[in-house]
């Protein structure tokens, strides 16, 4: 119950007027974020308001919205879609460490 209302209560924006952009303006790592189609509880239209805010401040984001059945739990499943996301996305940043780039 903590951990849902922590999470219901978060807001990342707060600080910045509710500007999620301003918020994410200082952030300088590269971004892999990942929907499911059923999750109500992280919905790919948030998803989509991070990545929309990420692009405004020229980050580097990577964004895949998965059509699944199985709601939030979706991301605990074997789904081959999101792990062929997962394992794409660190193959490129291993490979992107190696030729001597920033990750």
């Amino acid at each position: 119950m903590l951990i849902t209302r922590a999470l219901d209560y978060f807001d990342p924006a707060r600080a910045f007027g509710g500007d999620l952009s301003k918020a994410l303006a200082r952030a300088r790592c590269k971004f892999l974020l990942v929907s499911f189609s059923t999750d109500w509880r992280f919905s790919p239209a948030r998803s989509r308001e991070m990545v929309k805010a990420l692009l405004d401040n020229h980050r580097d984001v990577s964004y895949a919205e998965i059509d699944a059945p199985h709601g939030h739990d979706a991301f605990l499943l074997d789904d081959a879609r999101y792990m062929n996301v997962v394992r794409s996305y660190f193959a490129n940043m291993a490979e992107s460490l190696h030729e001597g780039g920033a990750a």
